[in-house]
């Protein structure tokens, strides 16, 4: 059979067309892959809006910690503040470490009435005087003033106007208390003397409250404690007139208690605590507080027995 030439041609082109479809459907242009992978490529790699967003979330996660850390430090610095301003605002006189005292001391009625006096001196009377001080000067100084002696304690002391205190009773008032065979001067071997206070070793003062408050700072007497401030012992007038609670009516043993107290801060003794109940109280305790069941003594017997002990 003949077969038409038309057909024939018609039958070639149009296998040919299919084959060529067929075999360039399979297969991606340059351009198309390059296109594809760009895609990829576009969708790893952040734009620049993606950029500044994470540098905007780390900066503001680097803030936040920091702001945390800062947080941690302040507060550490406000409780550091707040313990160093506590500190600060308690009296020496009444705020040193305490010791403890591990041995007690007792003593009968008769020997606690005995520690209440004085030789020639009268601790009830604490030598007031009906007439106050003149306020023509500020400060009152005691007549009989001794020459500045180095083997000696050399101690001013001075009293404020408007007091009714008699500056020569006060010294021969205080130097009956530290040269007494049961004080500081037995204890220490060295006598103490009055002098003039710009000889002084240590200045013994009797003021106002408003003004031990200024002479005590920064130490924080508040109007009601007396204090050791380096060379001064400055002894508040309220103390000296109403004693302390667990002393009761004995103001003489208070007086005692006070100028030995603070003095004995002056050369160099800390705090003690009450031993045990119905012992009696060492001088260094804060009785002006507590005698914590202790009986008020006015005397450093405790710290002479630990001298004692400790150079043995």
């Amino acid at each position: 059979m003949k077969v038409n030439p038309t057909i024939s041609l018609f039958s070639i082109l149009l296998f040919s067309f299919i084959s060529v479809f067929l075999v360039t459907s399979n297969y991606q242009f340059p351009y198309n892959e390059s296109t594809t992978n760009n895609s990829v490529i576009e969708n790893q790699i952040p734009t620049p809006e993606d950029n500044q967003d994470n540098e905007i979330i780390l900066k503001f996660e680097e803030e936040e910690n920091i702001n945390e850390e800062s947080l941690e430090v302040s507060l550490e610095n406000q409780e550091k503040e707040a313990v160093e301003k506590e500190e600060s605002i308690i009296p020496e006189s009444d705020g040193a470490e305490i010791k403890v005292t591990s041995f007690s001391i007792y003593k009968t009625s008769e020997e606690i009435i005995n520690s209440k006096s004085v030789p020639n001196v009268d601790m009830s009377q604490g030598c007031l005087t009906e007439n106050t001080l003149s306020e023509d000067r500020l400060w009152y100084y005691p007549d009989d003033l001794q020459e500045y002696n180095k083997s000696l304690f050399n101690i001013s002391i001075k009293v404020e106007s408007g007091l009714n205190l008699e500056p020569n009773c006060l010294s021969n008032m205080i130097i009956g208390i530290l040269n007494d065979p049961r004080g500081w001067s037995t204890i220490e071997d060295r006598d103490f003397q009055i002098v003039a206070s710009e000889d002084a070793d240590l200045n013994v003062v009797f003021a106002k409250p408003e003004t031990v408050d200024e002479l005590c700072y920064p130490l924080q007497t508040n109007g009601i404690y007396s204090c050791r401030n380096e060379r001064n012992v400055v002894i508040n007038m309220f103390r000296w007139l109403s004693g302390a609670k667990d002393f009761g009516t004995d103001l003489s043993t208070y007086r005692i208690y006070l100028i030995n107290h603070e003095v004995g801060h002056y050369l160099g003794w800390g705090h003690s605590d009450c031993p045990s109940d119905n012992a009696l109280a060492p001088v260094m305790m804060q009785q002006s507080k507590s005698t914590n069941g202790c009986i008020p003594n006015g005397w450093p017997i405790y710290e002479r027995i630990k001298l004692l002990y400790s150079s043995s």
